[in-house]
């Protein structure tokens, strides 16, 4: 499929410096871990007051993807600019390799190096739904079909204790016990509805994210991931329980 343009541009509310110490050099590694993103080139215009970024997507449907997606839908939210633009481009192949731009087979794309933390990271958060703590805690309270896994280890979660309500699936085992194509006596009971509604988290939210996205991945078809994890639980004003109770 034909790769994709998108640009981005925003009135910056705050001087420039302010806004790229609140966007530093780290922040571009989550957009390097993005599916189907193969760079994105970040601009800055301090005498207009300006910035934002270029990206080429590896085809249509994840630059669809990104457009409609939670991302974007922040990025549209975030308090440091206003006016923002959202444009999407077709470029030309054919003069575009004549002045030897970087896309087509010009380019390596994500996809070409290796896997690691940060990407699948960046991948689960962009492909499931980050759920505030307030939300999980009225969800909770209303679905009593709602199921609730922490995907760390035991021995993690026996140090810091855990939700109230949550069971313990480790990320590990939550490959397998959600599967229904092994042996019935491998599996969790409780994954045997994939449409049944599922919030997974950790201590801080990352592994709950990929927890979520392996459920994704696997055709569970309502998945969630609590924002922040444990840790942001607790700060929302929530307590915890021991583990094992």
């Amino acid at each position: 499929m034909a790769e994709k343009i998108l640009v981005v541009v925003g009135r910056l509310s705050v001087p420039g410096d302010e806004f790229w110490q609140q966007n530093p050099v780290e922040a571009a590694h989550f957009f390097a871990g993005l599916p189907g993103v193969r760079w994105k080139i970040f601009l800055n215009d301090e005498e207009r007051g300006e910035a934002g970024g270029i990206y080429l997507f590896a085809d249509e449907a994840t630059y669809n993807d990104y457009v409609t997606g939670p991302i974007m839908a922040d990025l549209r939210q975030f308090p440091l600019w206003t006016d923002l633009r959202v444009m999407g481009f077709d470029y030309m192949p054919e003069h575009s390799a004549i002045t030897r731009a970087p896309v087509g087979d010009r380019v390596n794309g994500p996809d070409d190096g290796p896997l690691t933390f940060n990407r699948m990271v960046a991948s689960a958060m962009a492909a499931v739904p980050a759920i505030e703590p307030a939300t999980v805690h009225h969800r909770l309270s209303d679905e009593p079909d709602l199921l609730l896994i922490d995907v760390r280890d035991a021995a993690d979660i026996a140090q810091t204790g855990t939700v109230p309500g949550a069971v313990n699936i480790s990320y590990g085992a939550l490959t397998y016990m959600a599967d229904q194509g092994v042996p019935e006596d491998w599996r969790d009971p409780r994954l045997g509805n994939r449409a049944r509604p599922i919030i997974t988290t950790c201590i801080l939210g990352p592994l709950g994210a990929m927890g979520g996205k392996l459920l994704h991945d696997m055709d569970f078809s309502n998945v969630g991931f609590l924002e922040g994890g444990v840790q942001g639980w607790q700060e929302a004003g929530f307590a915890l329980r021991p583990f094992p109770n």
